[in-house]
């Protein structure tokens, strides 16, 4: 008798969602799209952003190895091939001592064109003291202070070098 109100009780109860449970799983998509869907839309910006990092982060490298090395080291900005590298006091690419991009060992040298993650990312008005050039010292103080900026579509972003602290600031562009 017992398994008889069990077998009954049992075709009463069927599995599934509520109606309001389900309205509430919907809410919370529309909700996380309206987030993330935006966010994707402006994918150039993103690059963009990863782009300005990765410079930001080679010119820290750039003077702690000169100060760890005890000579200068230069970021070389080569817009016209929309690249840069770093050398140096007398204009040699260094080495790299980490996979970058490649085999270990090889030169210090990032193509933005030629990195997926800056597709569309292009350096313009490089200033350092009238040059292209930014230049660390044996104590890692940057020779001339500048900048440079960094354009995607509507995006830009400049970077900011202060004179002899080597303080980096980095600032979003409103667009022309």
């Amino acid at each position: 008798r017992h398994r008889s109100n069990m077998a009954r009780i049992s075709r009463t109860f069927r599995c599934g969602f509520t109606l309001v449970e389900v309205l509430v799983v919907v809410v919370i998509i529309a909700i996380s799209s309206a987030v993330v869907v935006p966010l994707m839309l402006r994918g150039g910006q993103l690059g963009l952003q990863a782009a300005v990092r990765a410079v930001v982060a080679d010119m820290f490298y750039a003077q702690n190895d000169a100060v760890a090395n005890q000579s200068a080291r230069q970021v070389v900005f080569e817009p016209q091939d929309n690249r840069y590298r770093i050398t140096d006091g007398s204009g040699t690419t260094i080495g790299v001592n980490w996979k970058r991009g490649g085999e270990t060992g090889e030169n210090y040298i990032v193509g933005l064109d030629q990195d997926m993650r800056f597709q569309g990312v292009v350096m313009e008005n490089i200033d350092f003291g009238g040059t292209t050039t930014l230049a660390f010292d044996d104590l890692g103080s940057p020779a001339n202070g500048g900048t440079l900026e960094l354009t995607t579509g509507d995006f830009r972003y400049r970077v900011t070098v202060v004179p002899f602290t080597g303080q980096v600031t980095v600032a979003s562009v409103p667009g022309d």
